[in-house]
């Protein structure tokens, strides 16, 4: 990582207007994550409109989008990359994975995870002392709201 980053920063030092060095800097195995990440796609498309028509800019904003949760953004994006290479299928690929897997996890939050009744009530209160094996006995820890948490055993 230590040499991706070198890499990417020399790259941009020697030419700022280079749209694929700010990519590159802000893709998979590149200096940065993140918000930085998506900063990096997004000065490198406005300095180099050549770099805005990359198909492999979009596919890779978009899984830095997704891995940040913000799936239209991503879905967007893969949609743009197959757009820009229509003979490329990754992007289609990864765009009818992530419309699955958001099928399935708001079939998931609208069933409540499939559990029923006295279940799904246990899980909505305190989680009883004896299911918390050895944290949960005499002289343990003892469950804390989370605004009592502070750092340390």
């Amino acid at each position: 990582l230590q040499e991706s980053l070198a890499q990417a920063e020399a790259a941009v030092r020697s030419d700022p207007s280079d749209g694929q060095s700010w990519c590159e800097s802000g893709g998979p195995g590149g200096a940065q994550v993140g918000l930085g990440g998506l900063r990096c796609f997004w000065w490198g498309e406005r300095v180099d409109p050549a770099a805005a028509a990359n198909p492999d800019l979009h596919l890779n904003r978009a899984t830095l989008l997704q891995y940040l949760e913000r799936f239209q953004a991503a879905l967007e994006g893969l949609s743009r990359a197959a757009e820009l290479d229509p003979g490329w299928d990754e992007p289609r690929k990864r765009h009818g994975n992530l419309l699955e897997f958001l099928s399935r996890l708001c079939s998931l939050l609208a069933n409540r995870g499939k559990l029923r009744g006295k279940r799904r009530r246990g899980l909505a209160g305190p989680v009883p002392l004896p299911l918390l094996g050895p944290l949960g006995g005499a002289g343990g820890p003892r469950p804390s709201p989370i605004a009592a948490l502070r750092p340390g055993p």
